[in-house]
C-alpha cells in the first residue's frame, strides 16, 4: 500500500477553487485542487494520525482532440509537483491522443468504505470529464495498490447504477493491489505474530483497527461487511462480485517477488496481494470473462538489483497497457 472528516463538496466549488493551468512538455496540464484541513485518524488506539492533502485533479491533454482518457485514481495527490511511477504513462497515452485524468480524494489511505466516499470519486471524475469535454469518449480505470481497489470499488458502484455521471469504465487495469480483506485481516495478524520486520508491524496495527472500525469488527464477527466491501473473496461460496465484473476487461500486473517478501518482511504467499489477483483471475475465467489477464514478471521493476519492493508500478510496460486499453475501444 501507499505510504502513509471526509468533506464533500458541490460541483460547483470543486470547480472554482485552485484551479492551474500548466504548459508542459508540448501538451496542457489543467489543475484542479483544495488543501483539505484536518487529519485523517488511522487508529484511536495508536494515535496514528496523519493531514489531509489536496482533493482534485491533475488533467494531462494531448495538442489533439483525445479520443479517450485514462483516470487514475488514488487518495493522495498526484499533483505536478510529485514524480510518481504512474507518470510514465502519460507520454505514450499523449502520443495516441488519450488524454490522462489522476484524481485524489485527499486521503494519503484511501479504501473507499462507503458510498458517500465514492460519491466524491464520481464527482471529480464527472466534473473533470464534463468541463473538457471528454464525456462522451471512452473511459479507462487504473490504480496502484489501493489505488486499483479503488478502481474496482468505484466500478462496482457504477455497475450497479449509483453513478450520478452515468459513468462506467471501457477497461480495468489494477497493479499489485489488494481486494480480499478477509485475507488481508489474516495476514496483518501474521505480521504482529512474525514480528519480523517493524514496518510491517506497524502498518498491520493501522490497518487491523481501520478494517475492524469501518468493517464492524473482524471476519468473524462482520463477514458480511467483509463480502460487502471486498471486490473479491476467495473465501466467498457465492462469488458475490464476479457476476458484476464478468463483463468488462480487466488487466492485473504483480511480481511475486517471493525472495524479497521473506527476508525484507517475514511474508509469504499467503500475505501478499498476488494471491487476491491470481484468485480473481481465476474466478473471472471460470465465469466467462476471457477479456481478464493476470501479468507475472519476475525482477522487471525498476532497481530490483538494489532491493526496491515488488510493490511498483514500474514493472507495467505503458506502452503496451495503452496499446492494450486502445484494443478495448
Amino acid at each position: 500500500m501507499n505510504n502513509i472528516v471526509l468533506i464533500l463538496l458541490s460541483l460547483s466549488f470543486i470547480t472554482s477553487c485552485g484551479q492551474k493551468k500548466v504548459q508542459e512538455d508540448q501538451h496542457i496540464v489543467f489543475e484542479n485542487y483544495i488543501q483539505l484541513k484536518g487529519n485523517q485518524v488511522l487508529s484511536e488506539i495508536d494515535s496514528i494520525e496523519i493531514p489531509y492533502s489536496k482533493q482534485g485533479y491533475t488533467l494531462h491533454l494531448p495538442d489533439s482532440k483525445p479520443i479517450a482518457t485514462i483516470i487514475f485514481l488514488s487518495g493522495s495527490a498526484l499533483d505536478t509537483t510529485k514524480k510518481i511511477a504512474e507518470y510514465a504513462i502519460i507520454k505514450p497515452s499523449l502520443k495516441k491522443n488519450i488524454a490522462v485524468l489522476f484524481v485524489s480524494t485527499g486521503k494519503e489511505i484511501e479504501f473507499l468504505f462507503k458510498d458517500t466516499e465514492i460519491d466524491t470519486i464520481d464527482e471529480l471524475i464527472g466534473s473533470a470529464l464534463d468541463k473538457y469535454k471528454l464525456s462522451d469518449k471512452p473511459k479507462f480505470l487504473a490504480g496502484m495498490s489501493l489505488g486499483g481497489t479503488m478502481a474496482l470499488r468505484y466500478s462496482e458502484y457504477c455497475f450497479l447504477n449509483k453513478s450520478k455521471t452515468g459513468f462506467r469504465p471501457n477497461a480495468i487495469a489494477l497493479c499489485d493491489a489488494p481486494l480480499d480483506m478477509v485475507r488481508m485481516w489474516h495476514e496483518e495478524q501474521q505480521a504482529i505474530t512474525n514480528n519480523y520486520n517493524p514496518n510491517a508491524v506497524g502498518e498491520a496495527r493501522w490497518v487491523l483497527y481501520y478494517l475492524e472500525k469501518n468493517l464492524g469488527g473482524s471476519p468473524n464477527e462482520s463477514m458480511e461487511s467483509y463480502l460487502k466491501y471486498s471486490p473479491f473473496v476467495y473465501r466467498d461460496k457465492n462469488r458475490s462480485k464476479i457476476e458484476l465484473f464478468k463483463h468488462v476487461p480487466i488487466r492485473m500486473y504483480h511480481e511475486p517477488d517471493i525472495k524479497w517478501w521473506v527476508e525484507n518482511r517475514g511474508k509469504d504467499y499467503n500475505t501478499i496481494n498476488s494471491i487476491d489477483l491470481a484468485g480473481f483471475y481465476n474466478y473471472l475465467r471460470q465465469a466467462g470473462n476471457m477479456e481478464v489477464e493476470l501479468i507475472t514478471s519476475y525482477n522487471k521493476r525498476k532497481d530490483y538489483e538494489k532491493g526496491s519492493s515488488p510493490h511498483t508500478w514500474t514493472i507495467v510496460d505503458n506502452e503496451e497497457l495503452v496499446d492494450w486499453f486502445l484494443k478495448k475501444i
